[in-house]
């Protein structure tokens, strides 16, 4: 297990294994999820919940380009939240990220947050919130990272984060 974690503080810091001594940078962040007056009453009258999706992956190796998924990425895992009708903090631990994978990886650990409407009581996602989709060293280093929510039919603009 310390090989596996040696090798997930190497590419995290987009090192490699010849370059091992890099100091241990977590695959963990937290996130502030924040909803307008129109979301959280439109969640809380209906029941409704809310899911913070977190997905790991990463840019193949060139010997490991076989294993890319379909957009060619290395896909390291996902951690799913499902959380009250409430904003607040959420907090990604990367306990699913897949640590075999990391020496597949090339250029560092990269992240994807999408948070939605869990469809407890709503068929259909009824929210409109900002993402991220970039270095989880970024991540890291700014969080916690506000995500704000709004209903999709208040027509607010999601923005890239952090």
């Amino acid at each position: 297990m310390k090989i596996a974690f040696c090798f997930c503080a190497l590419v995290l810091a987009g090192g490699s294994v010849a370059g091992a001594a890099s100091a241990h940078e977590p695959l963990g962040f937290s996130l502030d999820i924040t909803l307008s007056p129109k979301a959280a009453e439109r969640l809380r009258a209906t029941h409704e919940g809310i899911a913070a999706n977190a997905s790991y992956y990463g840019n193949p190796t060139a010997a490991a380009a076989k294993h890319g998924d379909e957009v060619g990425h290395i896909d390291l895992g996902v951690e799913r939240h499902d959380l009250s009708a409430q904003a607040g903090r959420v907090r990604f631990t990367g306990h699913k990220v897949m640590l075999e994978r990391l020496p597949w990886v090339d250029g560092g650990v990269k992240v994807n947050v999408n948070v939605y409407s869990a469809r407890r009581s709503n068929e259909d996602n009824i929210l409109a919130c900002d993402f991220i989709d970039t270095d989880l060293a970024a991540v890291v280093k700014a969080q916690p990272v506000t995500l704000h929510c709004g209903l999709i039919t208040e027509n607010l603009q999601t923005q890239l984060r952090p």
